[in-house]
């Protein structure tokens, strides 16, 4: 079962008369870079944006040899359980008197659409076809979003029984040997549930101590005691989670912890031919994103490939392209992805302004509480109906999964709930609604709106909102004014205010702000007469550390500057490819730090 589960890899292509794509898993699967390191597992931003920041660096580690790259053949193996990390924490258990130390847990951590789900497929389907992992009999696969609708005390034995029926007979006789055993649970970050390895009333509670596969308990309780060894000690566990649900397992006893980095190198190149089977064509999008730095510094993640290669498809492969029109921003770049689902699946809508109103309010309450999966109750909630969700336009634009248990709802990936979200804000006719929106997100510190901040400003920009109207109606003009002042009265906030990283940080959010919104105008009226432009200090601790991406940004502010008396980027961990982006507009800096 588990083989014909996992041998198709399942493409959406948003086209009506062929919706998705079938492949073999082993032909499209495009290996990842994953490496062993425990590192901070608390961010402070979006997680996005942190990740890419930081991936340029671990990737030159990696190729330096500094950080240990891991197979997913190997990520149980002997061969590497037996020593470096593993062989420290057998070490640590041991000292800590937690008796024997049996089994492994590993956790596989890894931002938004970087393939967590995809490596779950590919181990499950390796193992069946008897490629790896020959020490494990059954493999036991359970999805954490599907698991949320367990809100009743459940054994371990009726969880796998209602998962895997035809185990009713024999599950006596393979707890009797946990060492052949291996838990996957996908998608910690989905978990409604509470899972706290800090909290050791867990072991003393008898209603909650989960040590016999016939106790009834939470779901958690079970989760938490396969992972402690108290549950069918022997056995061995794999979570994976976004990064911002490690925290949750800080206290929970991990023998393997691993990132999954996503693509390097070639690696972006293979997907693109893999993706196209015109390989004129994949050669010409890749192209274009090789050239752009901000879109090819996206392209580590295989989800953002995904999007690029769905949205920009379309300009080359049309024989009269204007290649003029071709995204060049992330918000262009969304509207189009957007813009191409509508064209194929807005036929039968009758208000597509109205519907995309709904699913974007529920997108924007979505960001707001670090939620992306979704019910049917909140399809209801914002008057939608899980009957629309079967065909057509929200099924393109949100994904259906069903199971025995539940229905749930999710956005292909974060970032397009987040373009969702910002689109319903700029439709809504209340501007004085739009403003408190954006206020408060502003002042968020945690970096959850930072994404949908770019999108509002993008899409004040009419090359970005242009092929939306065409379905969407126009953009009210005030609402386009409104965020132009917005944007107006922050920068000019900003740029007084960088005494702080939390300063500097919003100066540098600003200038991402304005670069989506491409306005020269309101570029020059706020930069202009900018003499000074600070994100650096002699303290590391007290400058930002810029990417490439983040580099062009700023290339692009000096520019528009008329002359800039003093440039401080000390402690900016500036690489040579962000020096590379800056050197065009370096020549304006009289002093530069």
């Amino acid at each position: 079962m588990l083989l014909k589960q996992s041998e198709k890899l399942v493409v959406n292509t948003i086209l009506i008369k062929e919706k998705v794509k079938h492949f073999q898993l082993a032909d499209r699967y495009t290996e990842l870079t994953i490496i062993s390191d425990v590192r901070d597992r608390d961010l402070v931003e979006h997680e996005l944006l942190a990740r890419g920041r930081d991936h340029e660096e671990w990737r030159q580690k990696q190729l330096r040899g500094e950080l240990e790259k891991i197979r997913i053949d190997k990520l149980f193996h002997s061969s590497f359980s037996g020593g470096g990390l593993f062989s420290r924490m057998k070490k640590f258990y041991k000292r800590s008197g937690s008796g024997n130390f049996t089994g492994t847990s590993a956790v596989v951590s890894g931002v938004a659409g970087i393939g967590k789900t995809t490596m779950v497929q590919k181990i499950v389907h390796d193992w069946a076809t008897g490629k790896i992992y020959p020490h494990f009999h059954f493999v036991f696969i359970f999805k954490f979003r599907d698991l949320n609708s367990l809100n009743c005390r459940i054994t371990l034995n009726r969880l796998i029984v209602e998962q895997y029926p035809y185990l009713r007979d024999v599950l006596e006789e393979l707890w009797k040997h946990p060492e052949t055993l291996l838990f996957i649970f996908d998608g910690l970050d989905e978990f409604r549930g509470s899972i706290d390895f800090a909290d050791s009333r867990r072991d003393t509670e008898p209603q909650r101590r989960c040590t016999d596969p016939e106790f009834r308990c939470k779901l958690s309780d079970i989760v938490y005691s396969l992972i402690q060894k108290k549950l069918l000690p022997g056995c061995s566990v794999l979570v994976t989670s976004r990064p911002t649900a490690l925290q949750l397992l800080a206290k929970a006893q991990v023998s393997i912890w691993a990132e999954i980095l996503g693509f390097v190198g070639e690696e972006r190149r293979e997907y693109f031919h893999k993706f196209f089977e015109d390989q004129e064509v994949a050669a010409a999008v890749y192209s274009h994103v090789e050239e752009n730095e901000l879109l090819f510094t996206m392209c580590y993640n295989p989800s953002y490939c995904w999007i690029l290669a769905l949205s920009l498809g379309p300009f080359f492969t049309r024989k009269h392209c204007n290649k003029h029109q071709v995204p060049k921003t992330v918000t262009q770049l969304f509207s189009y992805y957007i813009y191409n689902i509508l064209s194929h699946h807005s036929v039968k809508m009758e208000s597509p302004r109205d519907l995309v109103l709904k699913i974007g309010e529920m997108a924007f309450t979505g960001v707001s509480h670090r939620n992306i999966v979704f019910n049917d109750e909140d399809l209801i909630k914002y008057n939608l109906q899980p009957s629309q969700f079967v065909s057509g336009f929200l099924m393109e634009l949100v994904q259906r999964e069903s199971s025995e248990h539940s229905v749930v709802y999710t956005f292909p990936h974060l970032t397009i709930q987040e373009f969702v979200a910002a689109i319903a804000q700029f439709l809504c006719p209340n501007t004085g609604n739009l403003l408190k929106h954006l206020n408060k997100a502003h002042r968020e510190e945690d970096g959850r709106f930072e994404i949908f901040l770019r999108f509002v400003a993008g899409l004040s920009s009419p090359r970005a909102a242009q092929p939306l109207e065409g379905f969407l109606g126009s953009f009210v003009h005030q609402t386009t004014c409104a965020v132009i002042d917005w944007l107006e009265k922050n920068i000019k906030t900003q740029i007084r205010d960088t005494d702080t990283v939390t300063g500097k940080r919003k100066l540098l959010n600003t200038l991402h702000y304005l670069f989506e919104s491409q306005n020269q105008a309101l570029a020059q009226l706020t930069l202009g007469s900018v003499h000074t432009l600070t994100f650096g200090d002699s303290s590391p601790g007290k400058a930002l550390r810029l990417t490439p991406i983040d580099c062009v940004v700023v290339s692009q502010a000096i520019g528009l500057c008329d002359t800039i008396k003093h440039l401080d980027l000390r402690s900016c961990y500036i690489q040579d490819e962000g020096v590379q982006c800056l050197v065009p507009a370096l020549h304006k800096c009289q002093k530069l730090q």
